[in-house]
């Protein structure tokens, strides 16, 4: 035992010394040490040394010296051992169980020639996907649509086949979803929305047209942040004045108090309406009515719970918020909202042009909405179609410059010879020719909102779109 204690001492001793530093005069507090070692081998000696320790092992015939830097794991320790399966690396043939999204059922694939590099999938049986879904408690439609279609990004998929979802954040336990198209009326039983005869057929005619009825239509409009009212004095109802809760931005689940304007509609309990602010007027447009109408941010919506009539003040919950909301947001009834009708005939020649867009945008194409400077005392009604014409050659309109005409010879000896392209006859003798189609949606008295159903070139404010009795 001596000797090994003899032999242990003389090899610390042999080790480096740590390097010297001037010390000021006076009391000095005591190095930090090192916490020792859990994985100390029985019978070694650990000793404290600059930044780390001194780990001597003896063996039989010799012993091993070890320094361990401060604040390093051990050998073998598992740094990632703490952090879920998602964020552990993994590397050759282990497997990561994906905590964030495991798996319901299905078995593993493997793709890949024996041998050489594979890939792992996980095929998941889905679920058949029912008629109706009763909700339960925890429910979401992000989950719904993972659940039945395999991708939870289709959730405005099942929203859009049920309409008496106001707010799709806001689902109850025992709300009845339709999950499939209801234009397809293959696959609905007894079960679907509308009623069913318990026969297992499918159901009447009746109850399929009620449950068709009963969703939004393909091709409805929908306008999330922006929007339009025709009248400011009978469109905007009051503002938002005051709120249940200590704070100034207001958001979902807030209680706010609206004061109503005189002569303002009365709300009733369970309306609701929208919160908005004024963004701008149309432009002016050369050659085009000013309509009285503003376009709206949307800010949100709130359900009226209680109102005064003397005080003109309600008492309403914000049920969904697009951005903050805050003393001073106006409310209205301001539409969200557009089913693109049916084409209906008109029964007047209107000539309207075009004064923008709900974005500012400079140009409009397919698919956008627009708004007109003709309306309802023009004799527009919504489904009537409007076609914008234009005459002439539009390349040759665009030109900004005599340069923009120049294009190379290419059969030219010389280098980089240019010519002027010509422009013969003038373009106001060329047909009229039709590069849009609009379909009214909303008529004002003043004006209308229309969505541009086809186009083959871009639309600026200023088009003239036509409409003609009969089409």
């Amino acid at each position: 035992m001596k000797r090994l204690r003899a032999f242990t001492l003389a090899a610390i001793a042999a080790l480096p010394a740590a390097p010297a530093f001037a010390q000021a005069p006076g009391p000095q507090a005591p190095a930090p040490q090192a916490p020792p070692p859990s994985d100390v081998p029985p019978g070694s000696v650990v000793v404290p040394s600059q930044g780390g320790t001194v780990v001597v092992t003896p063996g039989s015939a010799s012993s091993t010296t070890e320094y361990r830097p401060l604040g390093l794991p051990a050998p073998g320790t598992d740094i990632n051992a703490g952090l879920p399966s998602s964020s552990r690396p993994i590397t050759g043939d282990q497997r990561d169980g994906f905590d964030l999204n495991q798996p319901s059922g299905g078995n593993i694939v493997v793709y890949g020639p024996k041998g050489g590099e594979a890939i792992l999938t996980t095929e998941r049986a889905r679920a058949r996907v029912p008629d109706v879904h009763i909700v339960k408690r925890g429910d979401t439609l992000w989950d719904l649509c993972d659940r039945y279609y395999g991708n939870p990004w289709q959730w405005p998929r099942i929203w859009s086949y049920n309409s008496q979802v106001a707010n799709p954040h806001w689902i109850y336990p025992g709300d009845q979803l339709r999950m499939r198209d209801p234009s397809d009326m293959r696959g609905y039983g007894s079960s679907s929305l509308g009623g069913g005869n318990g026969r297992g057929n499918g159901g009447s005619d009746a109850d399929r047209l009620n449950a068709r009825q009963g969703a939004i239509r393909r091709g409805s409009v929908f306008l999330r942040d922006q929007g339009f009212i025709g009248d400011p004095n009978k469109d905007v109802w009051g503002q938002v004045a005051g709120a249940v809760e200590e704070q100034m931005l207001l958001a979902e689940g807030n209680h706010v108090y609206v004061l109503l304007r005189e002569g303002a509609q009365a709300p009733k309990p369970g309306q609701d309406l929208t919160v908005f602010r004024t963004v701008r007027q149309p432009e002016n447009v050369k050659g085009a009515r000013k309509p009285p109408g503003e376009i709206v941010a949307v800010l949100g919506t709130v359900r009226v719970e209680s109102y005064d009539p003397k005080t003109r003040v309600a008492r309403a919950r914000i049920t969904e918020s697009l951005d903050v909301i805050e003393r001073g947001a106006k409310i209205g009834p301001v539409r969200r909202r557009f089913d693109v009708v049916p084409p209906v005939a008109s029964t007047a020649n209107v000539q309207a042009r075009i004064l923008t867009s709900l974005y500012p945008h400079v140009f409009m194409a397919q698919n956008q909405v627009v708004f007109l400077d003709r309306g309802s005392q023009d004799g527009l009604v919504p489904g009537n179609r409007l076609f914008v014409t234009r005459r002439g050659d539009s390349w040759r309109e665009g030109l900004s410059s005599k340069s923009a005409r120049q294009r190379v010879r290419i059969d030219s000896d010389r280098n980089a010879e240019v010519e002027t392209t010509p422009l013969p006859g003038d373009s106001k003798n060329f047909p009229v020719e039709t590069v849009a189609e609009l379909r009214v949606l909303r008529s004002e008295k003043y004006s209308a909102i229309a969505l541009v159903t086809h186009s083959t070139q871009e639309l600026v404010p200023g088009d003239v779109a036509v409409s003609r009795v009969g089409q």
